[in-house]
């Protein structure tokens, strides 16, 4: 099973995705390969033309790594609060392009936070208005990911009440390749719990994101450094038959605690592989 990792900004604390130029991201990508991960999840890919992911996936290959997975930030609004500023209509067109950037990637994965007027959260709007706005625009970016050969992941948040709502818009949707992709950590933080997650997605697990945190902050820390239970977390992986990439999600805009990228790149992959050892999964 091969392990892999976010791109991460390399030049310090991230302001902006749209940051993440060409050049950026051969280097995030270099850093990646010399720590010894074998496949990349990108994180912010959303303003790269096709040729430019074209060629962004083409030096990943080159350099042994395996285009894996695109997380998608694209949302009806930058505030939940706000009203909605983009139709549900429109987002599925942004999202149809997001998956064209994934396909031209190589990548395999695109990465969505739903609903798509909130992201991974419910507050206390009606669930049925939210699902009706999450259908007009998701069912385009499924139609096209279907012609491209891409899957649709959509994330949980930290509740067990908008993993729920996450079932019941894949119930709906009806489609093999759109599933789930478990965020560990934010399952660590509410009344999800993490080895739960997984073992709800089951089948419909499509990739991961591996990280920790101590039950507080969404920390993105290396697994291993913080309180998720990972033993129990890999018995459900084990349980669930997951065979596909193990995807770390680590973060390159940390400012409430300190922070040193590449220990915690190495220390995020050699916890990884002592866990699959420790279960049983052989991993490159």
């Amino acid at each position: 099973m091969k392990i892999g990792c976010n791109t991460l900004y390399p030049g310090g604390l991230l302001a902006n995705g749209t940051d993440f130029t060409v050049a950026v991201t051969r280097q995030a990508l270099d850093k990646l390969q010399a720590v010894g991960y074998r496949a990349c999840e990108y994180s912010h890919c959303d303003h790269w033309t096709l040729d430019e992911a074209r060629e962004i996936g083409a030096y990943a290959r080159e350099r042994g790594l395996q285009n894996w997975s695109c997380h998608t930030w694209r949302q009806a609004v930058s505030v939940p609060s706000e009203a909605s500023t983009l139709s549900a209509e429109e987002l599925g067109q942004q999202l149809c392009q997001c998956v064209q950037v994934c396909a031209a990637l190589g990548s395999r994965v695109l990465v969505i936070h739903a609903p798509l007027q909130l992201g991974l959260k419910l507050l206390d709007r009606d669930p049925a208005e939210l699902m009706r706005f999450d259908l007009v625009a998701l069912r385009p970016a499924r139609d096209r990911a279907a012609d491209l050969g891409v899957e649709l992941a959509l994330e949980n948040g930290r509740h067990l009440d908008h993993f729920q709502y996450v079932l019941q818009l894949l119930e709906t949707l009806d489609a093999a390749h759109v599933g789930i992709c478990v965020d560990v950590g934010h399952a660590n933080l509410g009344t999800l719990g993490a080895a739960r997650a997984v073992r709800m997605a089951g089948e419909k697990l499509l990739t991961t994101h591996l990280h920790d945190n101590h039950g507080q902050f969404d920390d993105h820390l290396p697994p291993g450094q913080g309180a998720v239970a990972w033993a129990d977390v890999f018995r459900a992986l084990s349980e669930v038959r997951y065979s596909r990439p193990l995807i770390l999600e680590l973060s390159d805009n940390v400012r409430h605690r300190p922070y040193d990228q590449d220990l915690e790149l190495r220390q995020g992959l050699g916890n990884v592989r002592r866990y699959c050892d420790a279960s049983g999964v052989p991993a490159a």
